[in-house]
């Protein structure tokens, strides 16, 4: 890698990076980031980072704006009632007041908190918001957003249309890790080991070795019956080796480039806060370079060189890159099957073996401290540099080494220290220009200036000279010195009277207050005054019981009983009890209405379906999809869908895109269906309440992730908790069926199984083409009835998933005595996890 002046900056697309540190920060904007995103010792989705503390993160937004940068700070986790009301406010002031850029924001909450207490701070939604369409897009806008980040999964016809359609700045990944779910849609490590990665916490299972398992039917899916006894069956269908059924590859568009500067995206956004600055400087430098060729030159001669695209491996790459989801909805080819970390490049052959030693054959220049890759996963560091076809000699070390055995370079110490010498150890200084003139009689006169940045100071340093004079070549070369300000100058005009003795002391005085007060200008015009209303600390009560109960159905409780079905099956055996229980609402899954294609031979049965529920005396809703995107959009303008979806008393919901599509189909209808928003649809706190109900919701679901000490303080009364149900870990646009046996197009199960054994149901769902997995047993709270009637609910609700007619029967009626009569032991019930209930997450 050759060094390369600092690049002029462009206005056009900003290139925005990651700042894991304080010098990744530095690095990426040396390097040529536009703008920066950085967390800060509290509430960033990268807990694990080397974040800075409050004095460097201070400078670092200073760094920035000298330098015309910007900074956005992440505040995208999940804040509890504590967090945001006697937390928020102290942590962000300093950072609003120096000048902050922006936040990205995933809580509803938090957007609420800031609009109010922090005014004129643009508010960014986090792709954890899982905005996947125009729908989402808009009512965030309406809410004050400015700038959106859609989820990663969306193709590049779809960011345009959030593009075109709403007027919103949006800002999309184009390099770097991703995730298998949705984000903002997983909580598989919340609930395996408690670290949430909806609090910055996630330990990534995603990147671990599972088994996945099939029926070896035609469908290759196993049936319930089969996965509910899956610990003690020993399956006869297909069995695969463990891979990394979950890890994908990173994305890198740098080819993309053209498409996405055309589709109207605002910021293009490199992923890797967790990496080293090197990894920052190294990607921001080649992005720079090709976002700047096709900025001045076009699609003409708009061409990769090999040797970018090898850096970018060098850097770091799991088996290859893909593309992402712009052009590809999911497929095989975007996994990274085989391992999970960082691969590298081919760096060697293996020619002989020998007793003791192993010759190789480099396949590219190799330098000291290189560290390469043995075909048993160890690795050696090079002590000698090696040509490329060169012949050189390791030590043996395991029997796994062939003739003909490939060598992986993980670390590429020389490219390292040129983007470290390059990026980190020196630093980018801001062009300015100045005009100096000295003259006998009166003050000389400093002016400086940069953009639209102007300053000017005086002082009284020439007299006569006695002596030797100062000549106009020894000011301008002690006035160029800048030292360690971030300015050198571009050009110097010097108009100097003859015969005149000015000291070094004085130019440098001179110089350093112009410099000075350039710098003092510059930030002044970014910094704010502290707001004008702040927030009373609050004494967060043991519980908030501000809204009458709704439901008092059964006196003995104050809470009704609530139902989810996904087969018919389950749904039948919830009519046959609901003749002795009392059931408000059964939430019918939109898995039970088939595809598009199907609607108009299925209408009669799927509207005898939904009278059914309602001559039982039910209020009847549907469980919308888990993610909404244009598929599903289509499916639900469908004529027939549309008639049904008339006969529903409501619709329970699980993004910001269905809440405001079915926001607007209940105004335009004027049907009176009620909107609920699920545990997905994150109320963590009564501001996240608040937001929600703003935007049409009528009852939200408690958050799976609170304890019952934080969901007694999270929200208002009149709430809806579920107590039982396989709880959905991950929602993926990928097909674990697709990418391991190949396409069925059959709706069904399949099992992943991980190093304990543990087996984890992935249900296909292909009207959709997308993977929803279950935790490997049921959330149980049957034994806490005296804890759920302290919450003061309106609703506690039973969801069924893969369970038969006979155990929708028994679960139902162990519920009922354990819940609503009294009479009913803890022991009744099947293995299962109490989740967050009692332990909660970080």
């Amino acid at each position: 890698m050759q060094n390369v002046a600092f690049p002029e900056r462009k206005i056009m697309v900003e290139l925005l990076a990651p700042a894991g540190s304080y010098e990744g920060l530095c690095a990426a904007v040396n390097a040529g980031a536009d703008a920066v995103y950085i967390g800060g010792t509290m509430f960033g989705a990268r807990a694990y980072a080397e974040n800075p503390d409050e004095e460097l993160l201070l400078q670092g937004i200073d760094y920035c704006h000298l330098r015309e940068r910007k900074l956005y700070m992440t505040v995208n986790t999940l804040l509890k009632e504590e967090e945001l009301e006697n937390k928020l406010y102290d942590y962000l002031l300093p950072y609003y007041r120096a000048g902050l850029d922006g936040v990205i924001v995933q809580d509803f909450g938090v957007a609420h908190f800031l609009k109010e207490y922090f005014p004129g701070l643009d508010l960014h939604a986090s792709t954890q918001m899982t905005v996947t369409g125009v729908d989402g897009a808009q009512l965030l806008k309406e809410a004050g957003f400015t700038r959106v980040v859609p989820a990663r999964e969306l193709s590049l016809d779809e960011i345009r249309r959030i593009v075109d359609e709403t007027g919103l700045e949006v800002e999309t990944f184009i390099h770097g890790a991703m995730c298998y779910s949705y984000s903002g849609q997983c909580l598989m490590s919340s609930m395996i080991g408690g670290r949430s990665g909806n609090r910055g916490r996630c330990a990534q299972p995603c990147r671990l070795p599972y088994r996945v398992i099939g029926n070896g039917d035609s469908t290759g899916y196993p049936t319930a019956e089969q996965f509910r006894n899956s610990r003690n069956t020993k399956y006869e269908g297909k069995h695969e080796q463990p891979l990394y059924a979950l890890s994908m590859k990173d994305m890198c568009t740098v080819d993309l480039i053209p498409e996405l500067l055309s589709a109207g995206i605002a910021s293009l956004k490199i992923e890797g806060r967790m990496k080293r600055s090197e990894y920052a400087a190294g990607v921001v430098h080649i992005y720079r370079k090709y976002i700047d060729l096709y900025q001045e030159q076009g699609d003409r001669n708009f061409c990769v060189s090999k040797e970018d695209r090898e850096i970018l491996l060098d850097l770091y790459n799991r088996g290859g890159f893909s593309q992402g989801y712009y052009h590809l909805h999911n497929g095989k080819s975007m996994m990274a099957l085989a391992r999970p970390n960082h691969q590298g490049t081919q760096a060697a052959r293996i020619k002989n073996i020998g007793k003791n030693t192993v010759s190789a054959i480099a396949a590219e220049e190799l330098h000291r401290g290189d560290v390469l890759e043995l075909p048993d996963g160890s690795s050696m560091t090079l002590t000698e540099n090696t040509a490329e076809g060169s012949l050189f000699q390791i030590r043996r070390q395991g029997p796994s080494i062939k003739p003909g055995s490939i060598l992986y370079r993980t670390k590429n110490e020389k490219l390292l220290q040129e983007l470290s010498g390059s990026y980190i150890k020196r630093d980018n200084k801001e062009k300015i220009k100045g005009e100096l003139r000295i003259f006998e009689h009166s003050p000389a006169i400093l002016k400086v200036e940069i953009g639209h940045f102007s300053t000017t100071v005086c002082a009284e340093i020439a007299e006569p000279a006695t002596n030797q004079p100062t000549t106009p070549e020894q000011v301008r070369k002690q006035m160029m010195k800048t030292g360690n300000t971030p300015f050198v100058f571009d050009s110097l005009d010097l108009w100097m009277e003859d015969g005149l003795f000015v000291t070094v002391r004085a130019l440098n005085e001179l110089r350093r207050e112009g410099l000075l007060q350039l710098q003092e200008q510059m930030l002044a015009s970014a910094r704010r005054k502290a707001p004008g209303c702040v927030p009373q600390k609050a004494n967060i009560p043991k519980e908030r019981n501000t809204l009458q109960k709704k439901t008092s159905d059964l006196e003995t409780t104050g809470y009704a009983l609530n139902i989810s079905v996904m087969s018919r099956v389950q749904l039948m055996a919830v009519l046959e009890a609901s003749q002795d229980i009392a059931v408000d609402t059964l939430y019918l899954d939109t898995t039970l209405f088939g595809n598009e294609a199907e609607l108009h031979t299925a209408f009669t049965n799927l509207s005898e379906m939904i009278q059914s529920v309602k001559s039982a005396g039910m209020r009847c809703f549907l469980n919308c999809p888990p993610i909404y995107r244009y598929q599903e959009r289509s499916f639900f303008e469908h004529p027939v869908m549309r008639r049904l979806m008339a006969m529903l008393d409501g619709f329970l919901v699980h993004t910001i895109d269905e809440l405001s599509y079915f926001r607007a189909y209940i105004r335009k209808a004027d049907c009176g269906a009620v909107l609920v928003a699920d545990d997905n649809l994150y109320s963590y706190n009564h501001r996240a309440e608040k937001f929600l109900h703003t935007y049409g919701v009528e009852r939200t679901v408690m958050s799976s992730e609170l304890n019952v000490r934080e969901l007694k303080q999270s929200g208002r009364a009149g709430r809806e908790l579920i107590v039982y149900g396989y709880q959905p870990l991950m929602q993926s646009a990928q097909c674990v069926q697709k990418n391991i046996f190949g396409c069925t197009k059959v709706p069904g199960f399949l099992l992943l199984e991980d190093r304990k054994k543990v087996r984890f149901p992935v249900q296909n769902r292909c009207a959709f083409c997308c993977n929803t997995i279950y935790n490997s047993i049921p959330l149980q709270l049957g034994g806490y009835r005296k804890e759920i009637e302290e919450l003061s609910l309106a609703f506690v609700r039973l969801s069924f998933t893969i369970e038969s007619a006979e155990e929708t029967r028994q679960i139902l009626k162990q519920y009922h005595r354990l819940l609503f009569s009294g009479n009913g032991m803890c022991d009744e019930m099947p293995a299962g996890t109490r989740g967050h209930f009692k332990r909660g997450v970080e």
